[in-house]
């Protein structure tokens, strides 16, 4: 018997052997597989990156002569293109170096140090200098300012260890970057704003992501033999399309996206899947496995959340919306969350501003909606924090709004046998159930469950031919293009959160009047965001809300001066406040008027209620 197990135990031992061996075996040719895709994606890095670097040593030399400005134009654009090449990795992983290489040409500063204000650098400073003005350029500032760039990409070059940086499945989540990138910004001109140059370089990204996955296709072919060939056909498609377009704005971006962006989109999470290259965790903003950006599922709601603790579920959102529309939380036992976010009105209350706890006075700003508040990143209107419950306890504790105290409604509530038993479920692994966390955190879960995907607009995206017309067509591609509204509100959630990380709530300085006189416009008081971060360069900045429901949530801006969109539209067109004459230095908000038609401006309206689906009950 003892025999018999001795026998036994050393086959098992040899078995166990065996398979240790085999694993390393296969864990070394993953290994070598590995590193040899890297070492290949790091040689057409450094590739593209020295490309960049020789059409920038070109620029400069022609700024050294005093090159004419038309020829240091065309020198400019050949920067651009060569960018783009490499931008597809640098923007994925240098995201601190893109801002310096690439970001708007706008004062910025960091969240946690507010009061020291950096200046713009990089390519759009370059484009501002070379294209705003019919002076002759300043070279001086040209030199200064591509020798930093060219110094930036030095350092890039110099980077070590690039074949284990680029690990495939970083590399492949650069390439969903860069197609988010490319359908949200890239083909609105956030990028080139002035000299609009934004389809050759959506041409240059696309041929790069092509040449990049090509280092893949016989990885791929092996996991899913018709993956490969499908999305090249769509990326030669697309590159082939872009060919066959004369005019920035007469681009129909909508046809681009539907046909050849999105279902690249669509086959490239469909490799990822099959080549077990999903991130396993739900912290990101978009959903790894989301097929489209325009599905229901594409954001996920968790990733607004700091920690696990905050979770969304059933029961919260269920107590939650009970706590909302109960007076407990107000001093006067009248008011409740539900009487300036009414369900009826897009949780919001039509008025100019919303109404004191008195019942007599206002308040200072218009009362927002709640649908889809949780995409975001900063919560009110100057963004003072970045968390819901936070933005509950503010409400409940101003002397304006609620004029209440959450540690006495957790006292009352803890006396409501109905609250006691529904705050036991919601909170069920909590010693304490009833806390002023738990009353705040229930209300935002609510909150957090007011999401609406399902307008016509997404509807259409998702293959419904029939939902959009040809007005609303056009008026989505003006949208994104000559009106340039698509460069502060960013699809697919139509906010101020910057793709393609979606981890960024923008503020912007539009100079918003006090009233609606033409003739004897005010710059409005309220100083927005400057107010809480003492920044000057937050002077008169507001956070950028969402256009989802737009048609239901009259009156707009933050201060609710203008009744209607056309209204809305007429301040844009005119250049904001440049246009009334009592813009603030600080406007962010392009000064140029936009030159559209009334025919355009009704286009656009046309379009923005296609993104109408809240319940109206």
């Amino acid at each position: 018997m003892n025999y018999s197990l001795r026998i036994i135990r050393h086959y098992i031992k040899k078995l166990l052997f065996l398979l240790i061996l085999c694993a390393i075996i296969l864990s070394m040719q993953f290994t070598h597989k590995t590193a040899s895709t890297g070492k290949n994606i790091e040689e057409y890095y450094l590739t593209r990156l020295h490309d960049f670097e020789k059409s920038l040593s070109i620029f400069i030399k022609g700024v050294d002569t005093r090159t004419a400005a038309k020829e240091l134009q065309q020198l400019f654009f050949q920067i651009r293109i060569d960018y783009k090449k490499v931008a597809v990795l640098t923007e994925y992983y240098n995201i601190y170096e893109t801002k310096l290489l690439n970001g708007p040409a706008l004062k910025w500063v960091e969240e946690d140090n507010p009061q020291q204000i950096f200046e713009p650098h990089g390519l759009q400073v370059l484009e501002e200098n070379l294209f705003s003005t019919p002076v002759e350029p300043d070279y001086p500032l040209l030199k200064k300012e591509s020798e930093r760039i060219l110094a930036i990409t030095s350092v890039l070059v110099r980077e070590k260890n690039l074949a284990y940086k680029f690990r495939d499945e970083l590399v492949f989540e650069a390439f969903q970057s860069a197609i988010t990138r490319l359908i949200t910004l890239g083909i609105s001109g956030f990028d080139s704003p002035i000299a609009q140059h934004a389809l050759p370089e959506a041409k240059s990204t696309l041929e790069s992501f092509q040449a990049l996955l090509s280092i893949y296709k016989k990885t791929i072919e092996e996991k899913t033999p018709e993956s490969y060939e499908k999305i090249n056909r769509l990326l030669i498609a697309a590159i082939k399309y872009l060919d066959n377009i004369t005019s920035f704005n007469s681009f129909d971006r909508l046809t681009f996206i539907k046909t050849y962006l999105s279902p690249a989109y669509t086959s490239l999470v469909d490799i990822k899947t099959k080549l077990n290259l999903l991130p396993q965790n739900d912290r990101q903003p978009v959903n790894p496995a989301a097929i489209s950006l325009f599905d229901t599922n594409t954001f996920n709601i968790n990733s607004f959340s700091p920690t696990s603790r905050y979770r969304v579920t059933k029961e919260r959102i269920e107590l939650g919306k009970k706590l909302f529309y109960d007076p407990i939380l107000s001093s006067t036992g009248k008011r409740t969350c539900g009487t300036c976010h009414k369900p009826e009105l897009a949780f919001t209350d039509r008025l100019k501003t919303a109404l004191a706890v008195d019942e007599e006075t206002y308040l200072l700003r218009n009362t927002p909606t709640l649908w889809n508040s949780v995409f975001q990143k900063k919560q009110f209107y100057d963004s003072r924090t970045s968390v819901l419950e936070n933005q509950l306890s503010d409400v409940v504790h101003n002397q304006e709004e609620m004029k209440g105290s959450l540690k006495e409604s957790v006292e009352k509530l803890k006396s409501d046998q109905t609250y006691s038993n529904m705050f036991t479920k919601a909170y069920a692994d909590e010693n304490e159930k009833i806390t002023l966390y738990n009353t705040a955190n229930a209300i935002s879960s609510y909150i957090r469950s007011l999401v609406s995907f399902n307008s016509r607009f997404d509807l259409y995206m998702r293959g419904d031919e029939t939902m959009l017309n040809s007005k609303e067509k056009k008026g989505f591609n003006l949208f994104m293009g000559k009106g340039k509204c698509a460069t502060c509100h960013f699809i697919p959630l139509f906010n101020g959160l910057v793709p393609p990380f979606f981890s960024e709530s923008e503020s912007e300085v539009l100079g918003v009047p006090k009233n609606k006189s033409k003739k004897n416009a005010i710059l409005d008081k309220d100083e927005g965001r400057m107010n809480f971060t003492k920044s000057t360069i937050h002077q008169y900045a507001f956070k950028t809300p969402t256009l989802r429901n737009v048609a239901l949530t009259a009156p707009y801006m933050h201060n609710g001066v203008y009744n209607t969109l056309e209204e809305v539209m007429e301040f844009y067109n005119n250049g904001g406040g440049t246009g009334l004459k009592i813009a603030p230095a600080n406007q962010t908000l392009p000064p140029n008027k936009l030159s559209l038609s009334k025919k355009e401006i009704t286009a656009i309206i046309s379009f923005m209620k296609t993104l109408t689906d809240a319940p109206l009950n």
